[in-house]
């Protein structure tokens, strides 16, 4: 099986960014500008629900920056590939650049302080010497590193890191902030002019930790030369909030302290993001499941999840008119079942679990009218339901009806109704539905049927 989902690897990174894939280089070319014109600190948060791509757009963020550095570590291929096909302001100024770093705080969300989860990443991501210690769970930054800094800023930061209070034991020396200062001043020096902090999952982590960190970055982490970048879900991290002060809570107000700018994350192109994954919209499977996409307002990775489920479970005989007349010999019940029914309970599953319950057992057919009552449908799909003395527009001598009536007749015909003694099927228009209607939808979602193709 085919797996759409682009992960954030390097090479998915650069290859998105080479191609544009998700139509974002114009809005990542803006976002680095606005990074560069950062004067002093700030913190900003950049806003999108889970699974609509966030990791990926600050991680290519990250990545854009520690290219266009004048002085970059990344080799010279890779950092063209890399900005080939951004709109960048030039500038060759040492002294007008940014080094960035990438921080997940859930990956770090443990019994750790977050400061010292963030100060050890930023050691390890700037380069600097340090070794683990297994036994006592932390890390112990090397003796060139020391060196670097004269031994008596580090030095003095990371033995009191060690402690089983740190924050109280810097209170009590009342000199965090002096000491983070001196350690971000040091590391920033000969290796940009400022640092961006990209931090990424806040809004998974615990309560705790994650009212800790924002409150350490800013009493304790707070540094001209610094911008933070956070990549949140607001509705997320508000119930994050609240589940840590109370329901009572203002959380929004509360935000609003840490942030100085929020940017909601820009949508993909959906046109090119469709062609990537091969929803082309060609085929009743994939207009019907792009009209499930909108109606539920799916984010990236749930459509890729969606539609490779949908591929799986339907493609070859809703795509193959010859393969599909072999098998079904006038079944256009079976036909429309497989196109447009099947990805309907596949996104249900996914979106709504008591929907999809409500749906398959007979209680609501409102999913089917929420999709399929459009206009498209009723001049196209929805025909082939129509007897004919009925239509869908006032024609003389023909019973006007109505597009939700049809969807809702169909939906009873497969879900509704009890099929026993004469009664053993129901025909509409040139469809004919039976008492085997509903298994053989929910068969074929399953993917454990014979129309189900595992190589596509």
């Amino acid at each position: 099986m085919e797996n759409f989902e682009i992960l954030p690897t390097e090479e998915n990174l650069i290859k998105t960014l080479e191609a544009d894939l998700l139509g974002r280089n114009q809005q990542l070319s803006y976002f680095y500008n606005l990074l560069l014109a950062q004067k002093g600190a700030s913190t900003i948060a950049v806003d999108g629900k889970w699974g609509s791509g966030k990791t990926f757009f600050i991680k290519q963020s990250t990545m854009v920056i520690n290219a266009k550095k004048p002085v970059s570590i990344i080799e010279k291929e890779k950092r063209e590939k890399i900005l080939s096909k951004l709109f960048l302001t030039e500038s060759d100024n040492y002294d007008d650049c940014n080094l960035a770093i990438y921080y997940d705080a859930w990956e770090n969300d443990n019994d750790t302080d977050p400061i010292v989860s963030l100060v050890y990443e930023i050691a390890k991501q700037l380069g600097m010497t340090y070794t683990f210690d297994p036994d006592t769970d932390f890390f112990k930054l090397g003796g060139a590193v020391l060196d670097v800094f004269s031994g008596k800023n580090l030095k003095g930061i990371i033995e009191n890191l060690k402690s089983d209070n740190p924050l109280s034991k810097f209170k009590e020396q009342k000199a965090l902030e002096e000491k983070l200062k001196d350690f971000f001043s040091e590391a920033l020096n000969e290796r940009g002019n400022r640092l961006v902090v990209f931090i990424d999952e806040l809004d998974r982590c615990k309560p705790s930790f994650t009212v800790r960190l924002l409150e350490q970055i800013k009493h304790y982490m707070h540094d001209e030369r610094i911008t933070y970048v956070l990549s949140i879900n607001t509705e997320e991290l508000q119930h994050t909030i609240k589940n840590y002060y109370g329901d009572s809570f203002d959380a929004c107000r509360y935000l609003d302290r840490f942030f100085y700018l929020r940017i909601n994350l820009p949508p993909v192109d959906k046109k090119k993001f469709y062609m990537n994954i091969e929803l082309n919209g060609r085929y009743y499977l994939e207009i019907i499941s792009r009209r499930i996409i909108d109606v539920y307002n799916m984010q990236l990775r749930e459509i890729t999840r969606f539609y490779r489920q949908v591929r799986t479970a339907a493609y070859v005989p809703t795509h193959d008119d010859e393969k599909w007349n072999c098998i079904f010999p006038d079944g256009e019940a079976r036909q429309f079942m497989l196109s447009c029914i099947v990805p309907i309970i596949i996104g249900l599953k996914m979106v709504d679990i008591s929907m999809y319950e409500q749906f398959i057992s007979g209680k609501s057919g409102k999913p089917m009218v929420d999709i399929l009552n459009t206009k498209e449908f009723s001049t196209g799909l929805l025909c082939r339901f129509l007897k004919e003395d009925e239509s869908f527009s006032q024609i003389e001598k023909k019973k006007l009806i109505t597009p939700e009536e049809k969807i809702l007749e169909i939906y009873n015909a497969i879900f509704v109704n009890k099929y026993s003694g004469n009664d053993y099927q129901k025909t509409i228009g040139k469809c004919e539905f039976d008492a085997d209607s509903r298994k053989f939808v929910l068969v074929a979602a399953s993917m454990l049927s014979q129309y189900a193709n595992y190589e596509i």
